[in-house]
């Protein structure tokens, strides 16, 4: 009866047996976290342990086909490839042309070594969620205390809102390409958001976030009809100028787009929310599969654009909006209606799933640090979507309101204000600051805090330390370069020219 009335798929990251007890009291059942699969029907089942029928541990029984496994498989999979595609989001985009418009082919090499940084980090969240069974947040909250949650969770939904506000500035500019107004797309991006939240489907925001992030692979067919030559790509490998603050901005820029904080609060939170069962060392497997893939395709993204703009660029300099890069891919494609629609199919598919993947983090963590994280339950056959929807919103009011606050906050800000810089830049410095304690925190936890089993082995995890302190000095590095450019900072670190400071005197 209880995985009956649990069977439908809700935007929770994860529902403990407490959770169960306290809307079904008579129960005397331990519930672990779920396991989903899809019925005959279309929707998905709750599991437990206890019965091993549709769960990902029933992999290992041999009268499953390998087309069921497969199957299996892939129903896992999804959290580290939505985590990856939304750390190629427009602004990290933005910094890949930047980096082969100004310099070629001369951090090529960067992208493709930053791979194992990027799994790095993301395996530490796969680690925690499958063998703790709950988000970031609630695990702050639950072993250090509420304080600790939310000197955390302060700064990262700051960061989730400032993340928001980039891609709903990113997308406003792009569809300007058809002389659609900003107040247009805004709408239909919030509306589209709103929408995926009320379905109270995680299942559905997946499927959307992903069919719309994909849509960056096109990026890997401009990379071959841009057709850089390979001497050149050679000598941009080896080439590494350190000595120019250009180039060492730029690598700052580009370490500090890979990992996200809000990215890695969000994959473990969806990995909880994906359920485990009594075999965690083979979803620990599908998860590190995921986020492998999730890696590779993100930073080969990256260096298509990279490799792009690199070939086709002739000295233009600087690369800051997306019509810069119209001109680039016009070049490429040799048509400038071709370049737009790439551009507007791969660039808005990038911002949706970040701005899906930020305002569920959002949402999450704001109810993670509020201790109220519960399942929404749900409907009966013959009810409506529509009452369906009032249900969840009754259900869970406070990922609702935090969620609904998010996606008007960006909409509005982006019609009062249009101030790219200061918007890039206090988006760098909260990502700047945030990452060092998120990302070593993560690594405390998986190093001492897991049973033997599951914790970092000793010349791994001091390697991975070393990995995490040399890019948190760059992001340290970052926060001053990002304060930098701030036209108020920078008026004052000019200081009054000769003339004013003449005439001030007289």
């Amino acid at each position: 009866i209880l995985r009956s009335r649990f069977r439908s798929l809700s935007i929770i990251p994860n529902v403990p047996s407490m959770t169960v007890k306290k809307f079904f009291p008579e129960a005397d059942i331990e519930l672990t976290p779920r396991l989903l699969s899809s019925s005959s029907d279309g929707e998905h089942e709750v599991s437990n342990d206890s019965d091993n029928s549709g769960s990902l541990s029933s992999m290992a029984d041999g009268d499953r086909s390998w087309v069921s496994r497969l199957r299996q498989t892939l129903a896992f999979m999804g959290p580290g490839l939505m985590a990856c595609l939304a750390d190629t989001d427009g602004p990290c985009l933005l910094t890949a042309a930047q980096s082969g418009a100004q310099w070629g082919y001369a951090l090529l090499a960067l992208q493709l070594a930053l791979v194992p940084v990027l799994f790095s980090a993301q395996e530490l969240t796969a680690r925690l969620g499958i063998v703790r069974g709950m988000g970031m947040t609630a695990m702050l909250r639950q072993d250090v205390g509420p304080i600790a949650a939310w000197l955390v969770s302060a700064p990262l939904l700051a960061a989730c809102v400032l993340g928001l506000l980039s891609e709903f500035s990113i997308i406003g500019q792009t569809m300007t390409f058809w002389g659609v107004p900003v107040w247009a797309s805004n709408s239909a991006v919030s509306l589209t958001l709103l929408t995926v939240a009320a379905t109270g489907s995680y299942a559905v925001a997946e499927i959307a976030g992903l069919a719309m992030g994909i849509c960056q692979v096109a990026f890997f067919l401009t990379m071959f009809m841009a057709a850089p030559k390979l001497d050149s790509m050679a000598d941009g490998l080896v080439r590494f100028p350190l000595d120019q603050p250009g180039f060492v901005k730029l690598v700052t820029a580009n370490i500090g787009a890979v990992i996200m904080p809000w990215m890695l609060a969000y994959q473990q939170s969806a990995i909880c929310n994906k359920g485990v069962g009594q075999d965690r060392q083979r979803h620990l497997q599908l998860a590190r599969i995921d986020t492998g893939l999730g890696s590779l395709l993100t930073q080969g993204v990256m260096a298509a654009m990279l490799l792009t703009v690199a070939a086709s660029s002739k000295q233009l300099g600087s690369v800051s909006t997306v019509h810069d890069l119209v001109v680039i891919f016009t070049s490429v494609l040799g048509n400038e209606f071709r370049a737009k629609m790439l551009l507007t199919f791969a660039i808005i598919g990038a911002c949706m799933v970040a701005a899906i993947v930020q305002t569920l983090c959002a949402a999450w963590t704001f109810e993670q640090a509020m201790g109220r994280a519960t399942a929404t339950l749900p409907p009966e056959s013959d009810e409506s979507a529509v009452l369906r929807m009032v249900q969840n919103v009754r259900a869970r009011p406070l990922f609702y309101v935090a969620y609904t606050v998010a996606c008007a906050g960006a909409f509005t800000f982006t019609l009062l204000m249009d101030n790219a810089v200061d918007l890039s830049v206090w988006t760098e410095f909260c990502n700047g600051v945030l990452m060092p304690p998120v990302i070593f925190t993560l690594w405390y936890l998986a190093a001492f805090r897991l049973p033997p089993e599951y914790t970092l082995g000793i010349c791994y995890r001091w390697i991975v330390f070393v990995v995490f302190l040399v890019c948190s000095l760059f992001c340290v590095g970052s926060i001053f370069d990002s304060l930098r450019l701030w036209p108020p900072m920078r008026d004052f670190l000019s200081g009054p020219t000769l003339s004013e400071a003449t005439m001030s005197e007289g």
